[in-house]
């Protein structure tokens, strides 16, 4: 990434002054102890476990969220470690899969989860992860299990595996094409090409070139991170140490592009963070680096990217973690056109080193709240617009609907959004889909949701409320 022009930054750093001197207060409050939530440091994962209408939070403990006015530790028999929510065998109730300890937990109708680690996944190749996505690889309906495989520091490098779901019953171990073993931390999962099949994004560590999976149907998957232009690009073979990666379409063309948060020393030949444009049909569904000019300032020990349109303009924004002493997580706001800038001090963020960051709209208000680094920060919102869909599937589409795609056609752009189980290293955000509207009032806004399979379906969406659709 190159440095920016005095012209650039002044440009980059604009917003910021004018938030500054219009005396405007922060959109964000630190609202961890009024909530009596005791979250540590470690990775988060927003799901309601229990059914009740509001998303719980889970880090190394489950907090229940009581209807966004507060939380309260769950005391029952319930998952441990870091992971991601999913319903792996349909029965409504969202599962647990620890990545940190490599066991399933299912739920038992939101009142205790049981240890139901199945043999492939306990006898697992990868002694150390850092991460997992669930993805339904086959389309047959229930949720498959990709795990990336870390190392031990000079002794040992793992490999990835992938997990067949046998009809909710069963996992057994899911045969990838030979790859070397490299690290791996972050792992994301999206519809990049848009054929109605997930396709999986892994971010790899010690300069090694990161991977895309592109899935074929049926279980069949081909590495093309280096032809699509999502490998990373080292110039000496060196890549950026990447720790995690996030999908999102960040220019409202209808295709979701990717944020490559990559961690990076200051030698110039290991690339810096990426903003990575989905070409679409057009361009065969590659990647354009749009990095320069972006307007991210580099700093050594970035981590984990979580995207969210957090002041409802209908652009998504970017949080991206540090992970050394002295450094800031930044928050930078979508400007359009491949422009942001670092609104972290006008926006009241303040979180140093972390992994954490995950992002919900815990208190259903309309704007989306940010958990990072042992804090939940609540959103206080703006006059804009908003609408939030929640998808339930059924049949040959998991009950999570994760995989899902959903379009609103607005003027010229179209808003995009997808349900993704994991965000960066090991997060997980919500499994509702928000978009911001701007100032746009319609009351309804048709919607386009593409399910797992290529099977479409048209539905007027009502904006400011929560709305459920039901795969038909």
């Amino acid at each position: 990434m190159t440095l920016l022009t005095k012209t650039q930054l002044i440009l980059a750093t604009l917003p910021v002054v004018i938030a500054s001197l219009s005396g405007a207060e922060p959109i964000f409050e630190d609202a961890t102890k009024p909530l009596n939530l005791g979250i540590g440091g470690g990775q988060v994962a927003w799901g309601d476990f229990n059914n009740d209408g509001w998303e719980d939070l889970h880090d190394s403990s489950l907090w229940i969220n009581e209807r966004g006015e507060k939380f309260s530790r769950f005391t029952g028999e319930g998952p441990s470690g870091h992971g991601i929510w999913g319903d792996y065998n349909n029965d409504g109730w969202l599962d647990f899969y620890s990545w940190s300890n490599g066991k399933l937990y299912r739920n038992e109708s939101g009142k205790k989860f049981a240890d139901v680690t199945p043999k492939a996944l306990a006898n697992r190749p990868m002694k150390v992860s850092r991460g997992a996505a669930w993805v339904d690889m086959d389309n047959d309906g229930y949720l498959d299990l990709y795990v990336a495989g870390y190392e031990i520091w000079q002794k040992a490098v793992y490999p990835d595996a992938l997990y067949r779901n046998v009809e909710g019953k069963d996992f057994v171990t899911h045969e990838l094409p030979k790859v070397s073993n490299m690290s791996a931390r972050g792992v994301s999962a999206a519809d990049f090409d848009a054929d109605g099949n997930v396709d999986v994004y892994v971010s790899n560590y010690r300069l090694f070139p990161n991977r895309l999976w592109r899935n074929d149907s049926g279980g069949k998957f081909t590495e093309m991170a280096t032809p699509s232009g999502t490998a990373g690009d080292g110039g000496l073979g060196a890549w950026g140490h990447t720790i995690g990666s996030a999908w999102g379409d960040l220019d409202n063309d209808g295709y979701l592009d990717l944020f490559v948060g990559n961690f990076s020393h200051p030698p110039a030949y290991q690339d810096r963070p990426k903003f990575l444009r989905n070409r679409g049909p057009s361009g065969k569904f590659a990647f354009e680096d749009k990095s320069n000019g972006a307007g991210l300032h580099w700093q050594e020990s970035y981590a984990s990217p979580a995207l969210a349109d957090y002041d409802n303009d209908g652009n998504l924004d970017l949080f991206f973690t540090t992970v050394y002493a002295g450094n800031t997580s930044v928050l930078y706001r979508n400007n359009g056109n491949w422009k942001f800038s670092n609104t972290t001090n006008p926006a009241g963020i303040r979180t140093a080193q972390t992994y954490q960051a995950s992002w919900c709209d815990f208190d259903k208000d309309g704007d989306l709240d940010l958990a990072s680094g042992g804090r939940l920060w609540r959103n206080r919102g703006n006059s804009n617009h908003w609408m939030a869909i929640q998808l339930q599937g059924k049949g040959k589409v998991n009950r999570a609907a994760i995989g899902t795609t959903v379009r609103l056609k607005i003027g010229e752009q179209t808003l995009t959004r997808h349900v993704n189980s994991s965000t960066g290293e090991g997060n997980q955000n919500s499994l509702t889909l928000h978009f911001g509207l701007g100032t746009n009032s319609s009351k309804k806004i048709e919607a386009t949701i593409l399910w797992p399979g290529e099977m479409s379906q048209k539905q007027l969406i009502e904006s400011g409320k929560f709305n459920l659709i039901k795969k038909p």
